[in-house]
C-alpha cells in the first residue's frame, strides 16, 4: 500500500468512527524547514477548531509491519484525547493588548524556511530567524497560532513590538534549564556513569524545562552572560537541534584534527530529524561584546 492510499484509508476509517458527529478531512501542512506533512483533522460538530494528527510516522510504522488495526487504535485515542467540544472564543486574537502576554518566539533556520518567512515578521540573529507565535496553553488548548503579516496588519504593530512581548513572555512560560552534558546523557541513556566523562562546566546542554523548542533560550536576557561567568570563558554554541543547544567552553577546544563545523553538519545529516534541524553552522559567544557570532571557519580544532 502506498502512502496516499494509506492516508485515505485512515481518513475513511476515522470518518466511520465519528459518523455524523464530526467533519474529518486531510490537509498538507508545511512544517519547520519546509517539510511537508499529511495532516488529518477531526472537527467535532459545533466546534470551531480541532486537533490535527500527522500521519507520516504512522505510515512508517505500517511499512515496518504494524497492523492497520493497531495504528487506528492509536489514532482514535489521540483524537479522543485532544478533541475540542464547543466553540473556543478566539476573538481576543484581534486585540493586541489582549494577546500581548501570550506572544512567544521560536528560532528557525532562515535558509531552510526562506519561503515561509516571506509572509511573517522575523528578525535575524546571524543566519537564525526569530519568529513569533501565540501560545494557546493559557486557554487549555494544545498548540499555537503563528503570527503572520496579516495579523501584524490587524494589530498595527511592528516586529519590535512583538520581540518586546516575546522577550518578556517566553522565559516566563518556558524557563531555561542548563545542565552538564554528562548529566544530560546519563539521564537519557540510563547510564549515570556518563556524568563523569565530560568536565562539569566545560560542556553544557541548554534548553527550556520542556525540552521542546528550547534553542530559544540563547535569546533569554542575561542567560549567555551567566553561562560565561559560570565557565569563566567565551564559548561555542552548537545547534544540536531546535530543541536544545550544546555550549562548549573555548578552553575545551584544542588544536587537533576535529572540525566542529563538520561535526554539526554530520550530526544534522545522521542523527536529527529533518524538521528538528536548527542550523548547519557553528556559533560563538563573545563575553566582552555580549553577542553571538557565526563562526565562518574553525581550522584544525578538536574537543578534548
Amino acid at each position: 500500500m502506498n502512502n496516499e492510499k494509506f492516508y485515505n484509508d485512515v481518513m475513511e476509517k476515522v470518518k466511520e468512527h465519528y459518523g455524523e458527529k464530526a467533519n474529518v478531512f486531510l490537509s498538507d501542512v508545511t512544517k519547520n524547514n519546509g517539510l511537508m506533512k499529511k495532516g488529518l483533522c477531526v472537527r467535532i460538530n459545533g466546534s470551531n477548531c480541532g486537533p490535527t494528527i500527522y500521519l507520516n510516522d504512522f505510515y512508517e510504522d505500517f511499512r515496518k509491519g504494524k497492523s492497520l488495526d493497531l495504528i487506528m487504535d492509536d489514532i482514535i485515542k489521540l483524537f479522543e484525547e485532544y478533541a475540542v467540544d464547543g466553540k473556543v472564543d478566539l476573538s481576543f486574537v484581534s486585540d493586541f493588548n489582549a494577546i500581548y502576554n501570550k506572544i512567544c518566539f521560536r528560532l528557525v533556520d532562515s535558509v531552510r524556511n526562506e519561503e515561509k518567512l516571506r509572509n511573517m515578521p522575523y528578525r535575524l540573529i546571524e543566519d537564525l530567524a526569530v519568529t513569533y507565535y501565540i501560545a494557546l496553553e493559557t486557554l487549555g488548548i494544545e498548540g499555537s497560532i503563528a503570527i503572520n503579516d496579516k495579523l501584524m496588519s490587524v494589530w498595527e504593530v511592528t516586529e519590535e513590538d512583538l520581540f518586546e512581548a516575546a522577550i518578556d513572555n517566553t522565559p516566563r512560560f518556558l524557563p531555561a534549564e542548563i545542565i552538564p552534558m554528562g548529566e544530560f546523557l546519563g539521564e537519557r541513556t540510563g547510564r549515570p556513569e556518563l556524568a563523569v566523562v565530560f568536565p562539569k562546566d566545560d560542556f553544557l546542554v541548554a534548553s527550556n524545562e520542556k525540552y521542546f523548542g528550547g534553542a530559544t533560550v540563547i535569546l533569554y536576557p542575561g542567560l549567555l552572560g551567566e553561562v560565561g561567568d559560570r565557565i569563566g570563558n567565551d564559548f561555542y554554541i552548537i545547534p544540536s537541534s531546535r530543541h536544545e543547544v550544546i555550549l562548549i567552553s573555548e578552553t575545551a577546544v584544542k588544536n587537533g584534527a576535529f572540525n566542529l563545523k563538520d561535526m554539526v553538519k554530520c550530526v544534522n545529516d545522521t542523527c536529527v530529524l529533518p524538521e528538528d534541524v536548527l542550523s548547519d553552522n557553528l556559533y560563538y559567544y563573545d563575553r566582552s561584546g555580549d553577542n553571538i557570532k557565526k563562526v565562518e571557519y574553525v581550522e584544525d580544532t578538536m574537543v578534548l
